[in-house]
């Protein structure tokens, strides 16, 4: 009974401070469109099945197009970015490697949901460009393409500046444009803080 008791309370406090945060936060923190963001982010990836680990660091450069409308889109913010990136290889079996890649994610397309609260989950995906040299494992060349797709949040610590965390899933392959094609697929994890900027 009494853990009951202590479970009811609970669900109360967490119904409480929801109802604040909504209230304190009526009008939404993510940015009008025509507002750019620059943000840094960085984490580290592991490789699915096939095993390299990476620490990625990502430049993000964002820009508003438009805020969705409830009979359209769930209330939110559609952006708009480019992430030039560059990840340090730390682990590739069957031997350790120091190899880097360096890329460049555009476009890479972003949906904030408003759900009136200052923490605002997003989903996202991409395409872009990225050369390797990754030693002890052969992708068939240096120069390979990618996708991603992926989900986060981002929480308002004030009016301009968010703290990011997301997950992404990450393919690479070079298409066909050499005669080996092996694709590379990657679970990243990041961490990172964006700052955005009034539009004009």
């Amino acid at each position: 009974m009494r853990r009951r008791n202590w479970q009811v309370l609970s669900w109360m406090v967490t119904a409480l401070v929801l109802g604040q945060g909504r209230l304190v936060y009526a009008d939404s923190l993510l940015p009008q469109p025509g507002a750019w963001d620059v943000g840094l982010r960085s984490g580290y990836s592991i490789g699915l099945k096939k095993h390299a680990e990476m620490v990625p660091i990502d430049l993000h450069i964002g820009y508003t197009l438009f805020k969705g409308q409830k009979w359209f889109l769930p209330p939110g913010s559609f952006e708009i970015s480019t992430e030039p990136f560059v990840s340090v290889m730390t682990s590739i079996r069957p031997r350790n490697s120091g190899s880097i890649e360096m890329g460049l994610g555009l476009p890479t397309l972003t949906y904030y949901l408003d759900l009136g609260i200052p923490v605002y989950p997003y989903i996202e995906g991409g395409l872009g460009v990225l050369y390797t040299d990754l030693r002890g494992y052969h992708l068939g060349g240096h120069f390979s393409f990618l996708e991603t797709a992926g989900v986060g949040a981002s929480y308002f610590l004030n009016d301009h500046l968010a703290l990011d965390v997301g997950w992404r899933f990450r393919h690479i392959s070079n298409a066909g444009l050499y005669s080996s094609n092996v694709g590379l697929n990657s679970g990243i994890f990041l961490v990172g803080f964006s700052y955005f900027l009034p539009p004009r």
